[in-house]
C-alpha cells in the first residue's frame, strides 16, 4: 500500500533466490579472474553527463537542496548505470592497475525513466569488463569471446535452477557491418534504430516501417541482407568487420567446451554510437519480444568523453539481475525457499543439549534456528514446514539417554539417528 512504485521488493523466500542467482553470477565472473570493485551510488553531473548529455539528463535522479559539509549536493546524482563509474574509476587509478583490467561490478543502479514490465526504476546490475589502452595494438577479438563463454555458462547455470523448460541463445553481430550496409543513406540513424528495435516489433511491421524509411529498391536490398546476411560476408572479405567476425567465431569454437548456443543476428545493434563493434544480446527463445535479459558491447572510447586525452576500450557485458528475477519469479510463482537449514524442536528438558547441537551446526556453517519455547510438537512442526525448512532436529529425553538425536527430512519424512 505504501511502497513506492517501480522499486523492487523482495520477500525472504525471493530474496534467497536473488542470493542464490547473485552467488552463481559472482561465482562465475570470479572464475575468469574478473577482480571485484565498488564505486559511490553519486556521481558528479559533469561525469554522468559527459556522453549523451541530453538523453541522459532525463534518466538520472538528481540531488538537490542537500548539503555535505559546504558542498552543495545540486552538482551530483544517483549514477545510472555502472560503465561511466567505470570510466571515471580507470582515470582516477589510472596508474595502480594492469592492463588489460578485468572488473567486475554488482551495484544498484537508478534511473528516472517510464517504467514498465521487467523494468524498474532501481535495478541491481552485474557488469563485467576487460579494458586496456587503446594504444595497444594485439586484437580484443579473445577477450569478446571469452566475454561471451562467461555470460553464456552463468546463465546456463541459472537456467538449469530456475526455468530448465525454457532455452536460451546469445545473439552476436558487429556494429560495423550495419553501418557499412547503411553508409549511403541520410537517415541511417533511423534505419538503426528500427533494426535494434526489431525483436519488438517482429518482420511485417519491420517491413512496413523500412518502406516509410527507404526508397522502394533500398527496401529490396536491405531485407535481402537481413534474410540471406552470409552471402554479404562472403562478398565482403576485405572488410574490418568480416575480419573481426571471422575471429571471434574462431575464438569461440576453441572456448566454447560446453557448445552453448551462440547465433550471428543481424538485428542485435545497440543503436546507441556509443558501442563501436561486436554488440551481443541474450533472449529466451521461445519469447524473444520480451526483450533482451542480458546484453555486451565493444567500446572504443570507454573514456574520451570525460578526458579527450586519455583513452581506453574494452569490450563490456552486463547482466540484468533484476530483469532476470522478474523472469524467474513468474515463471516459478510456487517457489518457496527459506534461509534456515535446520530447526531444533525445542523440549524444556533437552534444551540445554538442543543449543548444543544447534551450536556444532551453524560451526559447520549451516543456518540453524531453535524453536523460541517448548510448544506442542505438531505446533513446531507446523512452523518448520510453513517456513519450508528442510530439516527439524529432534532430541527426546529417552534419546538423550541412548547419547542420540534425530533429524527428520520434512520433505520425505525419513529419520535419521545421529550420535551427541
Amino acid at each position: 500500500m505504501f511502497r513506492p512504485s517501480w522499486f523492487p521488493e523482495y520477500s525472504p523466500s525471493e530474496q534467497a533466490i536473488f542470493d542464490n542467482v547473485k552467488n552463481i553470477i559472482e561465482k562465475h565472473y570470479r572464475s575468469f579472474w574478473y577482480d571485484h570493485i565498488y564505486t559511490p551510488a553519486v556521481e558528479a553531473n559533469k561525469i554522468l553527463l559527459a556522453k549523451s548529455g541530453n538523453e541522459t539528463s532525463k534518466q538520472i535522479f538528481w540531488l538537490y537542496g542537500l548539503a555535505q559539509w559546504s558542498e552543495d549536493l545540486k552538482d551530483y546524482s544517483l549514477h545510472f548505470d555502472l560503465t561511466i563509474p567505470f570510466a571515471r574509476y580507470i582515470l582516477d587509478h589510472e596508474w595502480e592497475i594492469s592492463f588489460p583490467f578485468k572488473r567486475y561490478q554488482i551495484q544498484p543502479v537508478r534511473r528516472w525513466e517510464r517504467a514498465q514490465r521487467w523494468r524498474y526504476r532501481e535495478l541491481r546490475q552485474c557488469d563485467i569488463d576487460t579494458v586496456r589502452r587503446t594504444e595497444t595494438k594485439d586484437s580484443m577479438m579473445f577477450y569478446d569471446a571469452e566475454t561471451l563463454v562467461v555470460i553464456a555458462n552463468t546463465l546456463e547455470e541459472i537456467r538449469l535452477n530456475y526455468f530448465a523448460d525454457k532455452s536460451i541463445t546469445l545473439h552476436y553481430n558487429n556494429r560495423r557491418l550495419v553501418n557499412w550496409l547503411l553508409e549511403e543513406y541520410k537517415n541511417r540513424d533511423e534505419i538503426f534504430w528500427l533494426f535494434d528495435k526489431y525483436y519488438k516489433i517482429w518482420e511485417e511491421k519491420f517491413e512496413e516501417e523500412l518502406k516509410n524509411l527507404t526508397q522502394w529498391e533500398d527496401t529490396e536490398k536491405i531485407l535481402n541482407f537481413v534474410k540471406n546476411p552470409k552471402k554479404y560476408l562472403n562478398n565482403s572479405n576485405s572488410e574490418e568487420w568480416i575480419k573481426e567476425l571471422l575471429e571471434l567465431e574462431d575464438y569461440l569454437e576453441k572456448l566454447n567446451v560446453n557448445k552453448l548456443k551462440f547465433v550471428f543476428d543481424p538485428f542485435i545493434t545497440r543503436w546507441l554510437d556509443y558501442y563501436t563493434g561486436s554488440v551481443y544480446e541474450t533472449f529466451i527463445d521461445d519469447d524473444m519480444s520480451l526483450g533482451s535479459i542480458s546484453s555486451g558491447w565493444r567500446y572504443d572510447g570507454l573514456t574520451k568523453y570525460i578526458d579527450a586525452k586519455r583513452n581506453f576500450s574494452g569490450v563490456g557485458w552486463s547482466i540484468g539481475i533484476s530483469r532476470l528475477m522478474a523472469l524467474i519469479f513468474e515463471i516459478n510463482q510456487w517457489i518457496k525457499q527459506t534461509t534456515t537449514d535446520y530447526m531444533c524442536i525445542n523440549f524444556s528438558e533437552t534444551f540445554g543439549d538442543i543449543s548444543k547441537i544447534a551450536s556444532k551446526l551453524r560451526d559447520e556453517w549451516n543456518n540453524v534456528e531453535i524453536y523460541p519455547v517448548a510448544d506442542k510438537l505438531g505446533k513446531q512442526f507446523w512452523y518448520a514446514d510453513k517456513k519450508w525448512i528442510k530439516n527439524v532436529v529432534i532430541l527426546w529425553e529417552g534419546e538423550k539417554d541412548k547419547k542420540i538425536y534425530k533429524i527428520k527430512n520434512m520433505e520425505t519424512w525419513v529419520e535419521t539417528q545421529v550420535k551427541l
